[in-house]
């Protein structure tokens, strides 16, 4: 069964740009460095005009950020670290959230936000057991124009794994240093499986447990175009996990819900290989999305990828008579004159003539065509399925001249 078609990938932070010159607009400022023996990542704001100071840091063995909250004094910055919300901490007697956030730790910080190096000491509260910080400039971007709430500004929104988007995003460490930087760490190595035309490995995040390809070799091909792909995607994808993990923070959107702190995706997420040659890769991601709200996002998400240029395409556009973002009719009538219609029952219920001609979607295995259903709404999602698969030796009439340029055998 296909699920619902998602973007796996983080809201987009605020966009790159020239450092700002209007007074309300603000820096984020990257650092890689230790608190005692353990390694950080840190993201800080500069002044802004009115923008209120904040920051974010994670522990590398951890990912998870954790708030902070800036002040500069003449001596330099004072840095307020949020502690973990409880019901005790983070709700009053009343029942309703605190409007401050508790603290569990100070930094003390001699210099200013933007410095190549920042050391000093990080101290508990209440037990005052001191650490000392040694941060190392690695990047800064434009973080917005102070017109949001300040954490909303340097993460952006929550992310949605099964928001609606045919186009991959394809980001670079300039515009996401710090998520860049979160990825950093080494991961656990599966085994290598020849896969297609290559070698595959599967390396799992050992943070929480969320996995994604890696080609190891590619007949024909660099594999090096593909793999920058996959770890930008890789990012994105994990991007949900870890800003769920984040709402465990009163800064960072917590409200006493089941799935506060947890990475949102309880074991449901997947990802799997489905063509690979030298010319062409494609793989999708599923799962089970939960970070509060009304029902779970389940989906699966197809990416497509030119292997020689590591771009994403769009699979819909290898086809011919594929109108616009909807399948033109004679292809609709295609599929609906070929397909399964065995099932008397879910035909009536789900109306899947009328489906195939406002959501028909397509994607490549190793050696087939397969039209699926896509970007169903939820009060429906039962009625996602695989429709028709058409073997790639018989597919060429279906496909474009620039389509058919991605399979040898049309050569």
């Amino acid at each position: 069964m296909r699920l619902m078609p998602a973007r796996a990938a983080l809201s987009a932070l605020a966009a790159l740009g020239a450092f700002p010159a209007m007074p309300a607009a603000a820096d984020a400022v990257s650092y890689s460095g230790h608190i005692g023996s353990l390694p950080v990542i840190v993201e800080l704001t500069t002044s802004g005009g009115i923008t209120p100071q904040v920051g974010r840091y994670a522990y590398r063995s951890k990912g998870v950020d954790i708030p902070l909250h800036l002040s500069v004094h003449a001596g330099g910055l004072r840095i307020m670290e949020e502690s973990a919300c409880t019901e005790a901490l983070c709700r009053t007697a009343g029942g309703d959230l605190v409007t401050e956030a508790p603290i569990g730790a100070e930094w003390t910080l001699p210099g200013a936000v933007g410095d190549k190096r920042l050391r000093g000491t990080w101290r508990a509260l209440p037990n005052g057991r001191t650490l000392q910080i040694d941060l190392q400039l690695r990047a800064r971007r434009a973080e917005g124009d102070g017109s949001r709430d300040p954490f909303e500004a340097l993460t952006g929104s929550a992310p949605d794994p099964a928001a609606d988007d045919t186009a991959d995003p394809v980001v670079s460490t300039a515009e996401r240093p710090y998520d860049f930087l979160r990825m950093e760490i080494a991961f656990d190595r599966g085994p290598e499986l020849p896969f297609g035309d290559g070698v595959i490995r599967m390396d799992t995040d050992p943070r929480n447990g969320l996995d994604y390809p890696v080609i190891v070799s590619l007949a024909g091909a660099d594999p090096a175009p593909l793999n920058a792909y996959l770890a930008q995607q890789r990012l994105q994808a994990e991007a949900p996990a870890f800003a769920c993990a984040a709402t465990a923070y009163l800064g960072f959107g917590w409200s006493g819900s089941p799935s506060d702190g947890s990475d949102g995706f309880d074991g449901n997420w997947s990802v799997r290989p489905e063509h690979l040659t030298s010319r062409l890769m494609g793989f999708a991601e599923s799962g089970s999305y939960f970070c509060a709200g009304a029902y779970p996002d389940n989906f699966t998400r197809d990416h497509l990828v030119d292997a020689v240029t590591g771009r994403p395409i769009d699979a819909d556009r290898l086809l011919a008579g594929w109108n616009g973002d909807a399948a033109g009719p004679d292809l609709s009538a295609y599929v609906n004159a070929r397909r399964d219609r065995s099932d008397s029952q879910r035909e009536a219920d789900c109306g899947l003539d009328d489906l195939v001609r406002t959501h028909l979607g397509v994607y490549f295995r190793q050696h087939s065509l397969v039209f699926t259903l896509k970007d169903l709404p939820h009060a429906i999602f039962a009625c996602t399925d695989d429709l028709l698969e058409i073997p790639l030796s018989q597919a060429r009439p279906l496909l474009t001249d620039a389509g058919a340029a991605y399979f040898a055998a049309f050569d």
